[in-house]
């Protein structure tokens, strides 16, 4: 089995079939939601199976930012949700998890991510949506965090083949949003989906995420009829690959992936080496040495305090140097 830690594990990438995004019909609470894309973020791109996965509780408590003595308790009414609310994609419904074993001595719990989910998580070459787990973590709604992953979408195939552009525009129909996130119909337009999904997402995109978006309502008559919704790149919000050593090292794992990132004569060994990522996350010389994991922590230390000085030239100009 593979030890899930969530705490340890904050900063990786979710991977998701775009079908996931754009076609799922399903509505999981906040935790739900946050729960299971820690799962999908555990999954790497070498492995040809999904896996059963260890929830540690203490884990579980930091992500609920919970001090109660009841984990156990939220723990079983998230195994119920995630076995017992489908999701549809077309003509098909899964659910989420197919597997939940308690080991209360180890204050641990054990799931499986359902098979049958394997083409929209496993092997994905193109079609795919890609963010740091670190920008949905901090949202507090569950539809904030769909909208998230929309508007995300939008934006990395928007700016795919075009770096320059500086915004990415779509349209959404208020039914399509209504019916992709299940807005129960007591959410009225101007109270529930404006108010608390749409202006919501303004604010804690702006500051806790990757990307800021804003909003222009379109009308047949006198109603809401869609929605054209803007996404750019926010620099400014709390996940800046700057702002601190784990959002640094998140975003290296995300766009550096077996780039050559730094060459240098190692300071032990007196050998050239040239350091990249590789594709599970992990430091490596691609001149055929690995590190270990004191050497890796050291390097990530010097890639960093490099990055903050504007000496790594990688990210200066965005390709190899």
């Amino acid at each position: 089995m593979e030890i899930v830690s969530i705490e340890d594990n904050k900063n990786n990438i979710v991977k998701k079939d775009k079908e996931l995004v754009h076609s799922a019909r399903y509505r999981l609470s906040e935790l739900g939601i946050k729960v299971v894309s820690v799962l999908v973020s555990m999954i790497r791109a070498s492995d040809d199976d999904t896996k059963t996965y260890i929830l540690k509780l203490s884990d579980f408590k930091h992500l609920i930012g919970s001090s109660s003595k009841k984990t156990f308790d939220y723990v079983d009414v998230l195994t119920d949700e995630l076995m017992s609310k489908p999701f549809s994609i077309g003509n098909k419904k899964f659910n989420w998890l197919s597997y939940a074993e308690y080991h209360l001595g180890d204050d641990m719990v054990s799931v499986a991510i359902d098979q049958r989910l394997k083409p929209y998580l496993l092997g994905l070459q193109k079609n795919f949506l890609q963010y740091n787990i670190a920008n949905i973590l901090p949202l507090k709604s569950a539809y904030v965090i769909r909208l998230y992953e929309l508007c995300k979408d939008h934006f990395m195939e928007g700016t795919r083949y075009k770096k320059s552009l500086k915004n990415v525009t779509f349209e959404i129909t208020v039914d399509k949003l209504r019916e992709q996130f299940e807005i129960p119909s007591s959410y009225q337009y101007s109270s529930g989906i404006k108010l608390r999904i749409l202006e919501k997402a303004i604010k804690e995109f702006k500051e806790k995420t990757d990307i800021q978006i804003s909003y222009k309502e379109i009308k047949l008559g006198r109603k809401v009829h869609s929605l054209h919704i803007t996404v750019r790149e926010n620099n400014k919000g709390s996940n800046d690959y700057l702002s601190s050593r784990a959002a640094f090292i998140a975003y290296m794992r995300e766009n550096f992936v077996n780039a050559d990132i730094l060459r240098s004569v190692d300071k032990y060994t007196k050998r050239e080496m040239m350091v990249s990522v590789a594709p599970d996350g992990k430091l490596y010389d691609k001149k055929g040495f690995d590190f270990d994991a004191d050497r890796s922590n050291e390097m990530w230390d010097t890639l960093f305090l490099m990055a903050q000085n504007d000496q790594l030239l990688c990210l200066k100009q965005g390709t190899l140097f």
